[in-house]
């Protein structure tokens, strides 16, 4: 490759590469979601979506959507910036609140959208 070009092609990769989030679907935001991996409700603890247990089961309809998306639009969507957002409008809109909390101490998670 020419020298010359090398310019030229790296800021043509650089200007495709960042491409704009579009908003949620209403399949995102009101679809049904599954949760597996270690999650604790209360006192109890355990590995979701196995043999023994179903996966934490979602319906998302009731839920604000609003902090998550608006991080998503500005492509400033992390996991970590994700986690109490998702637990505190998502599922707390779903299943309540509870008595001690939902927390996920686990080291991975599989989120399916069903």
């Amino acid at each position: 490759m020419r020298r010359s070009y090398r310019g030229l092609i790296h800021t043509a990769y650089e200007s495709v590469a960042f491409a704009q989030a579009e908003p949620f679907t209403e399949t995102v935001t009101t679809g049904q979601y599954e949760i597996s991996g270690l999650a604790k409700t209360g006192a109890d603890e355990r590995e979701r979506g196995n043999k023994r247990a179903a996966p934490l089961r979602i319906d998302a309809s009731r839920s604000d959507w609003t902090e998550i998306e608006t991080l998503w639009l500005v492509g400033d969507l992390r996991d970590d910036d994700l986690e109490n957002p998702f637990i505190d409008e998502i599922i707390v809109s779903d299943i309540g609140a509870g008595t001690d909390g939902r927390k996920f101490n686990g080291g991975s998670y599989t989120v399916e959208l069903t």
